[in-house]
């Protein structure tokens, strides 16, 4: 018997040690590739639109009539509230919010948004309702309230913005790019940009580089964009 608790207790150990080993591999690999990320420093960045930053990712704001639209909500509450403070612009003046994504990191701050109508990809659900996991068996729940679903294409209007839905799957499912008046096209994890050049995002984080690499062909000629604004590589003004 006590052989058999001993080979229980060698292979308990064992099992334990791979798995500090992994969870060592992942959170220095995690560091590593955010550690070269560049996202753009908090600011105001014409009359419509504002970057904020929060640790290593940016969300956006664009005016319009009846307050304000943003596109992700960053890393956390208070690293957001601490940003849109900065530039004066009260959390319930937010009325849409679009996610380009559902990553925590994108969506950090979705519940200072109490006025705000939140959309995501009809595809993005499933990593929201316990159905698709993206590391290992971490499946989180969505924890926010009542959420509108996006079709491919779909056009949204708010007030003098018109927004185009890209679909751009590989780093989720439900990845989007966002085209907004033909003159900003937001890509959340679509795209990075290094050495003056975009290209897909990070193969760790992604959850199929292959399929990213093939969708992102879609987008619109990113030289006649006025603003590529990245998730995390900041702000390319052509």
């Amino acid at each position: 018997m006590n052989k058999i608790i001993k080979k229980i207790l060698i292979g308990i150990g064992i099992l334990i040690g791979i798995i500090i080993l992994a969870a060592a591999f992942f959170f220095l690999k995690f560091y590593s590739e955010t550690k070269g990320m560049t996202p753009a420093e908090t600011s105001r960045i014409n009359d419509t639109v504002f970057s904020l930053k929060d640790k290593f990712v940016n969300a956006y704001l664009f005016s319009f009539d009846q307050g304000y639209l943003m596109i992700d909500a960053g890393f956390s509450e208070k690293g957001i509230l601490t940003q849109m403070e900065k530039l004066g612009i009260p959390p319930d003046s937010v009325k849409i919010l679009l996610l380009t994504h559902t990553d925590s990191d994108h969506t950090g701050a979705v519940g200072l948004f109490k006025n705000a109508k939140i959309y995501m990809h009809k595809e993005e659900e499933q990593m929201v309702n316990g159905q698709t996991g993206k590391f290992f068996f971490y499946k989180p729940k969505w924890k926010y309230g009542p959420y509108t679903l996006l079709n491919s294409n779909e056009i949204l209007t708010a007030g003098n913005l018109h927004i185009k839905i890209i679909h751009t799957p590989g780093h989720t499912p439900g990845s989007c790019c966002f085209l907004i008046n033909n003159t900003y096209l937001v890509t959340g994890d679509n795209l990075a940009y290094k050495n003056g050049k975009f290209g897909p995002f990070n193969n760790f984080f992604n959850m199929d580089t292959k399929r990213q690499e093939s969708a992102i062909r879609i987008l619109p000629n990113l030289d006649s964009m006025k603003f590529v604004l990245t998730g995390h590589y900041g702000i390319v003004k052509h």
